[in-house]
């Protein structure tokens, strides 16, 4: 956690996090009415959430910045992460060393290629997205799923109330991880299909409309609109499925071995059938190109994960000398029925399986080691600027972060910059700092096409005079950002030039006459 508080004050957040300060500057502005977060119009946004509008509300009421506010919450969304792994793991056992193990496992087992996306918690990925709302809807989604254990226990409607709540904050907050959090309620309810009575029906009932209340009565945008736009983001979403074995070959390695045993316990073992839910989705997203379903990855490594530290935690103590912790029995496989319905404690095992759970666990250590080596890289981001040079970046492999603070100190928060470059315009959100069409796809944008297709006029050398300026009037370009000198047609429309690194300049577009 003092970890998370050093990351917040030094701020090295990915490129998502440009786009979600704007939209927590957007609505501070205009709580009711709030402007597209990347370009000068009016519209409705999947990004305007409960956790951006709260961040926003306090960033008004305390006069922080939008970057502040959000950087903030970065440590909280960890601490409620941390707290959600803890109490989905005392699902499934009271062993103390299983969270221990998952708290390895879950930010180390993924692969040499660990990909970097928001939702998406290993290491390497984690130190740059912690204010995410994706951060957040991950430990919302596992409290969701321990809430919906719980009810399946006691038959509380009251405990389905406080699951359909969650689940719909995870559907407004991260539409991708809610394909997540669905998955896992399904997974624990077909666990007890042939023991559902009255009140759980009405329980989940119960539930489904505290979920789908506050899900069709959001203001900002439809949900409706954006699951019918999300085959737009397919594209890119294909590298999700590039590599797998590198991306996420560790979880096999360390969890297929524990799934089996949980497997020949229980057919219907929620983690097995989580695994095997999340899995078909995956799979259908290859198969038929909807690749944006690749977002549905951490779900399938989460429940490797989870499943390696609980059933190493209980082997381990089983074969070296101590009595288990007990997981729940296969006849309650809502996983909460506590350490002693499992019945007695497994007899010691002999020297030959001591010696392939001794080897096992040996896997597992190499395989956290392996993953901590080729992600460990970006927790050097906390030091300061100036220590973190560009040899030894290179040298532990620390993601590359874009530096636009000399275009901040130049450019007033709330102008319009054409540039060319998507990732510069990303960044340049976290400064509030518009852009001619989006820089991140945005499907509830009317006109995005055409911004698209008219920003790429604005800036070829080919385009006629007339025409850019036109262009140039229509969206209210205040200035234009060159970065590597290939903008010289630039010059005959810039009344001021700002010199910044290397052959990158920054142009004020001159006010015509």
């Amino acid at each position: 956690m003092l970890f998370s508080v050093a990351v917040a004050v030094r701020q090295p957040w990915g490129a998502d996090f440009g786009l979600h300060a704007a939209v927590v500057g957007r609505l501070r502005d205009d709580l009711w009415q709030p402007a597209n977060p990347m370009v000068e119009v009016i519209s409705p946004s999947p990004y305007f959430t409960p956790y951006t509008l709260l961040l926003a509300v306090i960033a008004k009421v305390t006069g922080l910045g939008p970057a502040t506010v959000l950087s903030a919450a970065g440590p909280a969304n960890l601490a409620l992460l941390l707290f959600g792994l803890r109490r989905f793991v005392g699902l499934f056992t009271t062993n103390r060393w299983a969270p221990v193990l998952a708290l390895l496992f879950v930010p180390l087992l993924w692969g040499p290629a660990v990909p970097q996306w928001s939702g998406f918690p290993a290491l390497r990925g984690l130190v740059l997205i912690l204010p995410y709302p994706s951060t957040l809807a991950f430990g919302l989604m596992l409290l969701c799923w321990v809430a919906v254990a719980g009810a399946l226990r006691t038959a509380s409607w009251r405990r389905w109330l406080v699951a359909g709540l969650l689940g719909g904050l995870v559907i407004l907050i991260h539409p991708f991880t809610a394909v997540g959090t669905v998955l896992g309620v399904v997974a624990f309810v077909v666990g007890r299909l042939t023991r559902l009575r009255r009140p759980d029906l009405v329980g989940m009932l119960v539930g489904a409309a505290a979920a789908l209340v506050p899900v069709f009565g959001w203001p900002y945008f439809r949900v409706t609109d954006t699951l019918a736009s999300a085959s737009e983001l397919d594209a890119i979403h294909e590298a999700l499925y590039l590599d797998a074995a590198g991306r996420y070959g560790l979880a096999f390695l360390v969890g297929v071995p524990a799934l089996v045993l949980r497997l020949r316990r229980d057919r219907l073992d929620p983690l097995v059938l989580l695994f095997g839910l999340s899995g078909a989705v995956v799979l259908a997203g290859w198969l038929t190109g909807a690749y944006a379903f690749g977002r549905v990855w951490p779900v399938v490594v989460l429940s490797l994960q989870v499943a390696a530290a609980v059933v190493l935690a209980t082997v381990v103590a089983a074969a070296f000398g101590r009595r288990p912790a007990e997981s729940p029995a296969p006849s309650d496989p809502a996983g909460v029925a506590g350490p002693d319905a499992a019945g007695p404690a497994p007899r010691r095992p002999g020297s030959g399986s001591r010696l392939l759970v001794g080897l096992w666990a040996a896997v597992a250590a190499v395989a956290c080691l392996a993953g901590f080596a080729t992600q460990y890289g970006n927790l050097l981001l906390v030091l300061p600027a100036d220590q973190l040079t560009a040899p030894r970046r290179a040298a532990h492999d620390v993601t590359n972060l874009p530096n636009f603070g000399w275009v901040d100190r130049a450019v007033a928060p709330g102008s319009v910059v054409l540039t060319g470059n998507a990732p510069a315009g990303r960044a340049l959100l976290a400064f509030e700092i518009r852009s001619v069409a989006p820089p991140w796809p945005d499907p509830l944008l009317a006109d995005e096409d055409r911004r698209l297709a008219e920003q790429a006029e604005l800036v070829d050398a080919a385009t006629p005079d007339p025409r850019r300026r036109a262009l140039l009037t229509a969206y209210g370009v205040d200035w234009i950002l060159d970065l590597d000198g290939s903008y010289g047609w630039a010059d005959g429309y810039a009344s001021t030039v700002v010199e910044g690194p290397g052959k990158s300049r920054l142009l004020k577009v001159a006010q015509p006459r």
